[in-house]
């Protein structure tokens, strides 16, 4: 007996949501068998900030008043905290403060966070891969409907090749390489990336009904990242847009109802932003602080691109007092005598967004590839950038997405992309770009497969062609510095495998770097810093929490002399 319709599109859901949770399983369980896991001890990351901010809520302080506020060794050149806070605005938030509030939940419930979270984060990366298989599944049984010419999705003609391709969408999702690894920290780009993906994937097979729930899903992916707004309006807009046709009785009032009532359930979560900040005295719809630093952080004349701030940077924040919109206008005015510069920025952002190279910022996705089998067989950007880009586009002209579906998935893409533009192109800014991605991939699969059971070989090659040519895109070589090492990972990790493996392990990592580290640019100060810290047994420069570091009896100093400057042969 045929398997019934609804039971027929469960089935690609729920095995991808199982796949995923198997593999995000096994990449867990790597990171916490070696002291990678405990990298949130480096003092100078956003992980840090996040879990210093989450204990100063749970321990009483709820409302932020004071504002908390990071304070990074870097920001020591330019002045002590005094200084830096006149450039924030005063008790406003300092990043969009969903996450840490979560974080502190968590520690209240469960006395520290950071397993909790890492499930939660795994469950969440679940759910986003489940959604889209299941916006595939939709979307490809339509298709194929239409050229069977009325053979129902229960009869296992559309509904499974439309399956296979579903599952192929949602597991490149969850076993998207550095979205895997973006998930083993405590910071919020992975939850956005997925909150993101459920706001691409859910208009898609939902109905009205969903629009307050989809609401409260924009909010809080709004209260994480700002950015996010104009994707969760746009996915508001899709799924009013599914109501009756405007040719129907009351369609119109309906799409109107529909979308309010999502705008309802978007303003929830804001209204609490705003009560809060009023109360504190910033204004109501202020989302973090750090606006004014990013804008001439990542803009500035000089900046190129890359997580090295500007010239002149210390110069602007002074003058502009905290205001971002002053804060725009001094950056703009520092291209006057260059005005074609600004747009070489942006053009060089842009192509960085589209290359291959996931560029390092808190963590180093090559760093951790390198030390974590499991991550090193996982697709990375080139695997879904032209199949994904080919399939969003091919769905659009062979009418598999509706234009508003299409405009969706596009804002998917865009939202992270103007991100990166605004400040750099690091690798965790891009992977919201990854959901839509996949879910072009996904219908790439889907109409491969049909071209080919047509035998409709020009039209096969037409897609496999234009895929690979885009691909080829993010293989180019990097418009800015793509080295794969920084000292800095390694005297972090070697500070932290000393403590927790002993001297031997620290050992491999300095005489590992010595031998690979020849495309990193501080290159000889790293190996005077490494003969530094073996030689004197110091390990304040490491910028790591002391309970991160061995016992100085535990400490590579104790190696014979020999064997210490062994570790410097090349």
């Amino acid at each position: 007996m045929p398997s019934s319709p609804t039971r027929a599109r469960l089935a690609a859901p729920f095995a991808v949501f199982a796949l995923v949770f198997a593999l995000r399983g096994a990449a867990l369980a790597s990171l916490l068998a070696t002291p990678l896991s405990s990298w949130h001890l480096w003092t100078e990351t956003d992980e840090h900030a996040y879990v210093e901010w989450s204990a100063r809520l749970a321990a009483g302080n709820w409302a932020d008043v004071p504002a908390y506020r990071a304070y990074f060794n870097w920001q020591r050149e330019y002045g002590p905290p005094e200084t830096w806070e006149r450039w924030y605005q005063k008790n406003a938030y300092y990043a969009g403060p969903l996450y840490p509030y979560g974080l502190a939940v968590l520690r209240k419930l469960f006395g520290s966070p950071f397993l909790p979270a890492r499930l939660l984060q795994l469950l969440l990366a679940c759910l986003a891969s489940a959604a889209l298989a299941a916006a595939v599944q939709r979307l490809g049984e339509d298709f194929l409907r239409r050229g069977k010419r009325g053979e129902e999705p229960g009869d296992g003609g559309p509904s499974r090749a439309a399956g296979w391709c579903a599952v192929g969408a949602g597991v490149l999702y969850g076993a998207y390489g550095p979205l895997v690894f973006h998930d083993f920290f405590l910071y919020r780009d992975g939850p956005v990336a997925h909150l993101s993906t459920l706001l691409v994937a859910l208009p898609m097979f939902l109905g009205g009904g969903a629009a307050f729930g989809l609401g409260l899903l924009g909010g809080a992916a709004v209260l994480m990242k700002q950015t996010v707004l104009p994707l969760a309006l746009f996915s508001l807009y899709c799924l009013s847009s599914h109501s009756p046709s405007k040719n129907s009785s009351g369609g119109a009032q309906r799409r109107r109802r529909v979308f309010l009532f999502g705008l309802l359930g978007l303003s929830l979560p804001l209204g609490v932003l705003a009560v809060r900040n009023i109360s504190a005295g910033v204004p109501p719809l202020t989302f973090d602080t750090r606006q004014a630093i990013g804008i001439v952080w990542g803009n500035g004349f000089g900046a190129d691109a890359t997580t090295n701030p500007p010239p002149g940077m210390k110069e602007i924040l002074e003058e502009a007092g905290g205001s971002t919109s002053k804060t725009a206008r001094l950056v703009l005015s520092g291209y006057r005598e260059q005005p074609l510069e600004l747009p070489k920025l942006f053009l060089k952002k842009f192509a960085t967004f589209f290359n291959r190279f996931e560029v390092p910022d808190n963590a180093n996705w090559y760093f951790f590839r390198e030390r974590l089998k499991i991550l090193r067989v996982l697709p990375v950007f080139p695997c879904l950038l032209g199949i994904g880009g080919v399939g969003i586009c091919a769905a659009l002209t062979r009418r598999v997405l509706r234009k508003d579906e299409f405009a969706l998935a596009l804002v998917g893409v865009l939202a992270p992309l103007a991100a990166c533009l605004l400040v750099q192109t690091t690798s965790r800014y891009r992977v919201g770009a990854i959901g839509p991605l996949a879910l072009g991939a996904g219908l790439f699969l889907l109409f491969t497969l049909e071209e080919i059971r047509a035998r409709r070989w020009r039209a096969v090659s037409l897609l496999a062609g234009a895929a690979a040519v885009l691909s080829l895109v993010a293989l180019l070589p990097s418009t800015i510095y793509d080295a794969r090492h920084r000292f800095s990972d390694t005297l972090v990790y070697a500070t932290l495998a000393e403590a927790e493996l002993g001297p031997e392990a620290a050992a491999e990592e300095i005489r590992r770097y010595v031998e690979e580290g020849g495309d990193d640019r501080a290159y000889d100060t790293a190996v005077r810093a490494f003969r530094y810290w073996v030689r004197t047994g110091e390990r304040a420069h490491a910028l790591v929490e002391p309970s991160g570091m061995a016992p100085p009896e535990r400490r590579l100093r104790e190696f014979p002399k020999t064997s210490r400057d062994a570790l410097f042969a090349r």
